[in-house]
């Protein structure tokens, strides 16, 4: 809005002193509702985007769990045959201890109470 070329274009020239000035020119030219304009073609593209986001992401989990031998192709969940996939007990009772001794509380970091 403050390119010195846009009224050579066609454009408006339009300067703003400030973020609060922009604001109080929109809404006393164009009235309170302009603050809105665009949220319907936002709104709308967030539906794909969150689709691709989803699709990426369990397609890269498909792909680690295959290359670290987990299932037996990155197009399928089927899980590697003779690869025990489960917590065993001595992995259940760290993780029990972990969560005890964490001080849930206190601002400081988790990773005090491990290392």
């Amino acid at each position: 809005a403050q390119s010195p070329r846009l009224p050579h274009f066609g454009g408006v020239d339009v300067h703003f002193t400030g973020m609060v000035d922009c604001f109080m020119q929109v809404v006393r030219n164009k009235g309170v509702l302009s603050l809105w304009n665009g949220l319907t073609a936002n709104t709308v593209k967030i539906v794909p985007y969150f689709g691709l986001l989803f699709t990426c992401c369990e397609m890269c989990k498909q792909v680690c769990l295959y290359r670290n031998g987990y299932i037996i192709s990155p197009l399928s969940y089927k899980p590697t045959p003779g690869v025990d996939q489960s917590l065993g007990p001595h992995e259940l009772e760290e993780v029990k201890r972990y969560l005890k001794n964490r001080n849930f509380g206190s601002g400081e970091s988790s990773f005090g109470n491990r290392w």
